[in-house]
């Protein structure tokens, strides 16, 4: 899980042709990388940036939404996600790698038994999350209720 306002970052090359490439230079642009992100529900009420802000957020949040990068919330009362935040990430032609923060610092490992146990964790969060389409809807009541 990332923080909010945490950019992605691309961990692959991303094919660039040059200005006087023409049709010869042009190459299919690479798929994007699959995401899938899980957010507190807390993270939908709590206010950074004033009601505009967070209502152009979460809006923003909901129209990214596709086949390749989902969001679910984790109601209220969830337990897994609780030790902080991280990202797996599966760079081309490498193995797994963890993106842990802690109190103090951020983390980054490709230490298997580290990664697994992240991986594990994740799939822990994702059973109590809820469904795609459930998550959208409790974004879109908060946009309603709380930030509009």
């Amino acid at each position: 899980m990332a923080a909010p306002g945490r950019r992605l970052l691309r961990l692959a090359p991303h094919p660039h042709p040059g200005p006087r490439s023409g049709r010869a230079g042009k190459r299919a642009a690479p798929r994007p990388p699959i995401c899938r992100c899980v957010v507190d529900e807390g993270v939908l009420h709590r206010p950074i940036g004033g009601h505009r802000t967070m209502k152009e957020r979460l809006e923003h949040l909901i129209s990214v939404v596709d086949p390749r990068l989902s969001v679910q919330v984790t109601p209220h009362g969830m337990r897994s996600g609780l030790m902080g935040g991280f990202v797996i990430a599966t760079p081309d032609g490498g193995g797994d790698v963890l993106c842990a923060e802690t109190a103090v610092r951020g983390l980054i490992t490709s230490d298997r038994e580290g990664v697994t146990a992240a991986v594990e964790r994740f799939a822990a969060i994702r059973t109590e999350a809820l469904p795609l389409n459930m998550s959208i809807e409790l974004i879109q009541r908060a946009v309603e209720e709380k930030w509009t």
